[in-house]
């Protein structure tokens, strides 16, 4: 009896580790090793790995991210794909080293330095006029919407660009690439920062809401095929002579619409279909991308409401436990259960109700 209960107490013991193993690897999609090293390339072109102890301000000449192979760059690149943008850039996180992405974060914190301490329009505009010349080449401006100040990664939609360093070049093997990028904004960024509703175009539907001329929120739901409806939402504030991404945000939405099925990823990233997701949330984000379904069988076409939610917009002091709710800030993925979110009141929701029609 008793070398019965020790071999119990072996087995629950070694499940309790397995279990603890699986959430380590489901809440830190940054434990696997890393595939790269940082390195120094030289004005003869010469590569010299750093020492991760290092400065920037202590290394002398342009940095970049080495892969030991092809095959190491592209599985990094796989590895990312499905993270979010606060973890992509976690990965690559180094004392000595700005891929293009952080460059664009580092920009916008910069922005928004100037913005704070300009004296007048005029003070701002000067400063703004040097601000994007420092950035000429290497971040892109918003050609679509000539108020919206803030500058972006060019193609930024391409997971390369959290790799390789503002002169778009990675390291892979003995071998420096130039990774080749389109000068323009990704769509992503288009969806939400470039409002354009364009005449006959049936598979999206755009929403504004403006909060008295100093908070703009812009939203899209894309239909982009059968099997991929997505939901855009962009957040951003007003500044001197024009607006900026309010990047610290918490927004909550609401699809209800037919015929579709919702989506969630699982634990190896891979989508799988859900009965019903009443509300999505997500915290401190100005600028949502979401999957969230698609289309029931033979069906062509999406109808339904679309209902935004931003922490201006709610009393987060009156808090509700609500089921079916996904949650982008628990776990590797997110979390899908019930979670306590501020009330969200329909009539305190913007968005609108919508029909896209899928195009073939």
């Amino acid at each position: 009896m008793k070398k019965l209960l020790f071999l119990a107490a072996i087995a629950l013991a070694t499940i309790s580790c397995q279990d603890e193993e699986n959430k380590l690897q489901i809440d830190n999609p940054t434990s696997q090793p890393q595939k790269f090293q940082v390195v120094q390339i030289t004005d003869q072109g010469d590569i010299i790995p750093i020492d991760n102890s290092k400065t920037r301000s202590s290394v002398q000449g342009e940095t970049a991210l080495q892969f030991a192979s092809e095959v190491d760059y592209q599985l990094s690149l796989k590895e990312i794909s499905n993270m979010s943008t606060e973890d992509k850039l976690a990965y690559v996180d180094s004392n000595n080293f700005i891929s293009l992405q952080e460059l664009a974060v580092k920009a916008d914190e910069e922005l928004e330095e100037i913005a704070s301490a300009a004296t007048s329009e005029s003070d701002f505009k000067s400063k703004y006029s040097q601000y994007v010349e420092k950035y000429k080449g290497l971040l892109v401006v918003n050609k679509y919407d000539d108020e919206d100040l803030s500058l972006y990664v060019p193609d930024g939609d391409n997971n390369s660009t959290y790799f390789i360093n503002s002169n778009r070049k990675v390291v892979i093997g003995s071998k420096v690439k130039e990774v080749s990028l389109t000068n323009d904004m990704s769509e992503s960024d288009k969806a939400v920062f470039a409002y354009i509703p364009g005449p006959g175009e049936t598979n999206h539907f755009n929403f504004q809401n403006f909060i008295e001329d100093k908070k703009k929120t812009t939203g899209r739901v894309d239909l982009e095929s059968s099997r991929e409806i997505k939901v855009h939402v962009g957040c951003q504030k007003k500044t001197w002579r024009g607006w900026k991404r309010d990047n610290h945000r918490d927004v909550y939405f609401q699809l209800d619409a037919a015929p579709m099925f919702f989506e969630l990823r699982n634990v190896a990233g891979v989508y799988y279909p859900v009965d019903y997701i009443r509300f999505h949330a997500f915290r401190n984000n100005g600028k949502i991308d979401f999957r969230t379904g698609g289309l029931k069988l033979d069906a062509a076409s999406l109808s339904g409401t679309i209902s935004v939610w931003t922490d201006l917009t709610v009393n987060t002091s009156e808090q509700v436990s609500y089921k079916n709710v996904y949650v982008d800030y628990e776990g590797k993925y997110g979390n899908y259960g019930t979670h306590t979110l501020p009330k969200l009141d329909p009539s305190n929701a913007y968005g609108g109700k919508f029909t896209v029609v899928l195009i073939k």
